[in-house]
């Protein structure tokens, strides 16, 4: 909330509300850490070896009473970091806090009077609605921050305190923890623990991800909701089963200083990542300058860890961890942090050589990378899906579940004749035929017609495949289940009164085992840098401006860093200028044409079908005349892909639709717009189609189907997602009695290009001339 100034008479800090004051995240330094670092040794600095801070760091400098005294770089699981522009024989004495505390004392007071009234005004509005409050503590610096003001502004009797107990936590976090209960004896303490502890969970879902953390939820957020159960079912005499339709708010330590996804928080968020939870975050708005002065001057408990260099407390080995944080914990907990190395060297398929070429991989945090179960050992494709043009089959193998377990969650299903059911949601049905042998089943069915709705209901139906193919019974759905119509044990899986919520069905393959163990890709198959461009699409503007002038196109003020970056992933994909920036040899042609010309645009549209992931994907999905709201999209790109990813892309086709003609002149994506947000997009068919653009796309088809210069309409108009060669049909939605006349004029305009044979429709023949090509084309506009 403040910012701070060095303050060199105490060595600390004082909070200012001046701009011109300091704003940077920043930590206490004690003697362990400069232990660990060699400072004395290698640098020949003095201290004392106190409870007391010497200096404080500001990411990787470390400041002494206002001066830069040392940097650190580099560091990994096993590389210790580079100490630089160290001052060498410095003597520090320890922080004065409690000067410091006097000379901040008003600010801070400040601060903590707000925050203790906006607790207890959400006390006040929520205590009558919701069915228990509980204070999420963790061990670390923000949840003792957080619940020592909210032990201060409601009554002790009014909430509980639940330690997540991932049984990843260090140490130093589970000794933290045993002194934060002596520090508030009098709060109501619980500990949740899923009944898989981590180990067991490592070997079954392999090593958590920065895009596969499973962990979160199997040991943090769903064992809390099944604590909240048992709290709730000792205070009503019930059983835990019995707990229903209930709402909690939680008291959570989360600040805006710690990432830019934080920082967008506000003060409630319901149900954010469970339904039944509403989130309070109380101390949001306080940075760590504030955070630091409360702690010491109350007295807070410290985790010893903060000591020893860290500035973050989280599990061991966390995938979501910096290098820093990987090399202290190492360095410092190696008993600890051993058996969870062990199980990533042994859980990989990768081969290292050398143990450096394995150091290396783990310094660079490469076991972080994954986005599936290709390099795990235990990662397994059970579910396969192959599809023909009328009819689809997913061929389940070594499933944990029978095919069926997880169906009621989506709809009803019937039996309506042996191995032939139906299952009905709202007003969709599907027949699947279902064949066993073996370990193998297959279910077979004919898709229904593209609709919101049914893809939606197909999303769900696969999803529900999935989770009976993979489930480990980890419980996590069971605390998303609203209604209390989920049942899991470690070998049982029960649905009673399924209210169709969807919470259990919809997340990525709709198990977080699925996701983890797959293959990345449905059929194997993965969209590569499909978010290349920064969000922006491509602009009418921008084309014009380079036109206008290429050479002082890229030192023009219009536009910022992030949009010339993105023009250098569209411009290439639509062939205005090449990789290395150098406009096509067309220029002239193009500028001649004008930069709104409907000729250009489809000429670069159909460029971007080849050349952009995004465009070339919505151009063989979306099919004409459906209207596709968002989340059916963003269903439709399939799992492989992480959702910030997904949204990003079609924010960037959506906003190229907008700023160009491609979307409303020539068809391509017609926006429903709710304010300045598209809502839902429809393709439609190029009412007015260009002859020499649809004689430049198939020049193209013949280039992209290995120079084959003479086909037949109906194999032109043969597509597939499979095939790279796309026709003017897929492109443009233009059909056969469409593009016939077309052809014909083409031929009879530029006969030394094409030539049709069109014999009564038995025969539809079209040939091009293999000594020229899709260039050749282009000088036609």
């Amino acid at each position: 909330m403040y910012r701070y100034e060095w303050d060199p008479e105490t060595g600390g800090y004082n909070l200012s509300t001046k701009v011109t004051g300091l704003d940077k995240e920043t930590r206490p330094v004690f003697p362990e850490e400069l232990d660990f670092l060699g400072l004395a040794r290698d640098f020949g600095w003095t201290y004392p070896h106190c409870d007391a801070p010497l200096l404080w760091a500001e990411g990787r400098r470390y400041v002494y009473r206002g001066k830069v005294v040392a940097e650190a770089q580099g560091g990994g699981l096993y590389a210790m970091p580079t100490m630089k522009n160290v001052e060498r024989g410095l003597t520090l004495d320890p922080v004065d806090l409690r000067a410091m505390y006097a000379k901040n004392e008003s600010l801070l007071n400040g601060l903590i009077q707000k925050t203790l009234r906006d607790i207890y005004s959400v006390y006040e509005s929520y205590r009558d609605k919701v069915d228990i409050m509980y204070a999420a503590f963790s061990g670390g610096k923000d949840s003792a921050l957080m619940l020592d003001l909210v032990q201060r502004a409601i009554p002790h009797d009014a909430f509980s305190v639940i330690f997540g107990d991932t049984t990843m936590e260090l140490s130093d976090t589970y000794e933290n923890v045993r002194k934060a209960e002596k520090f508030w004896p009098d709060l109501d303490w619980h500990r949740a623990q899923a009944d898989l502890n981590a180990t067991e969970s490592w070997k079954l879902f392999g090593p958590p991800s920065r895009t596969i953390r499973w962990c979160c939820g199997v040991h943090k957020s769903a064992p809390s909701v099944l604590k909240i159960k048992e709290i709730l079912a000792k205070k009503r005499a019930r059983c835990v089963e019995d707990i229903k339709n209930f709402k909690a708010l939680a008291f959570i330590g989360v600040r805006a200083e710690e990432s830019e996804t934080r920082s967008t928080y506000g003060m409630i968020a319901d149900g954010n990542k469970h339904a039944v939870q509403i989130n309070c975050n109380p101390i949001l708005e306080w940075a760590t300058a504030e955070l630091f002065l409360y702690t010491f001057a109350y007295g807070l408990p410290f985790n010893r860890a903060y000591k020893r260099g860290l500035n973050r407390i989280g599990c061991k080995l966390c995938p979501m961890s910096s290098n820093w944080s990987d090399c202290f914990q190492n360095h410092c907990y190696a008993d600890e942090i051993s058996p969870f190395i062990t199980m990533i060297r042994d859980g990989i398929s990768k081969n290292f050589q050398t143990e450096q070429a394995w150091e290396e991989y783990m310094n660079c945090g490469g076991w972080k990378k994954r986005a599936g179960g290709n390099i795990l050992v235990i990662g397994e494709n059970k579910v396969t899906h192959t599809k023909s043009p009328e009819i689809e089959h997913l061929i389940i193998r070594n499933s944990n579940y029978p095919w069926a377990t997880w169906l009621p969650a989506v709809g009803t299903l019937v039996e309506v004749e042996p191995d032939v059911y139906s299952l009905q949601r709202k007003n969709i049905s599907l027949l699947l035929a279902v064949k066993t042998a073996g370990d193998a089943t297959v279910i077979s069915f004919y898709p229904p017609v593209k609709t919101k709705e049914s893809i939606r209901f197909l999303y769900l139906f696969k999803n529900a495949i999935y989770k009976a193919a993979y489930c480990v019974n980890c419980g996590e759905c069971m605390a998303d289940c609203y209604f209390g119509a989920l049942q899991i044990t470690k070998d049982r899986i029960q649905i009673h009164n399924c209210a169709h919520c969807e919470s259990c069905l919809d997340k990525q393959k709709g198990c977080l085992a699925a996701k983890s163990l797959m293959a990345t890709g449905e059929n194997n198959m993965e969209i590569t840098n499909i978010d290349r461009y920064k969000t922006f699409g491509f602009r009418e503007e921008w084309v014009e401006l380079y036109l206008s002038n290429p050479e002082t196109f890229w030192t023009n003020s219009r536009m910022g860093t992030r949009m010339f970056d993105a023009f250098k992933r569209w411009a290439p994909e639509a062939g205005l200028i090449d990789e290395g920036k150098n406009p096509s040899p067309f220029l002239d042609k193009f500028a001649a044409l004008g930069a709104n010309s409907p000729v250009l645009w489809a000429f670069f549209y159909t460029n971007m079908a080849y050349h952009s992931p995004i465009v070339r994907w919505y151009v063989t999905h979306v099919e004409f005349g459906e209207q596709y709201a968002n989340d059916s999209l963003f269903l439709m790109l399939g799992d492989a892909l992480g959702e910030r990813t997904k949204s990003n892309a079609l924010l960037s086709l959506k906003n190229t639709l907008l700023a160009s003609p491609i979307g409303q002149t020539l068809g391509q994506g017609i926006c429903e717009m709710k304010g300045k947000q598209v809502v839902s997009l429809t393709r439609t068919v190029w009412a007015d189609p260009e002859p020499v653009v649809i004689l430049y796309a198939l020049y193209l088809f013949a280039e992209k189907s290995d120079r084959l210069f003479s086909f037949t309409l109906r194999e032109l108009l043969s597509d597939s997602e499979e095939r790279i060669a796309l026709s003017p049909r897929i492109l443009f939605g233009l059909e056969s009695d469409v593009l016939k006349p077309i052809l014909q004029g083409l031929a009879n305009d530029y006969g030394d290009f094409i030539r049709v044979d069109f014999n009564k429709g038995i025969m539809d023949n079209i040939f091009l001339d293999s000594e020229k090509s899709s260039g050749d084309v282009v000088a036609l506009m």
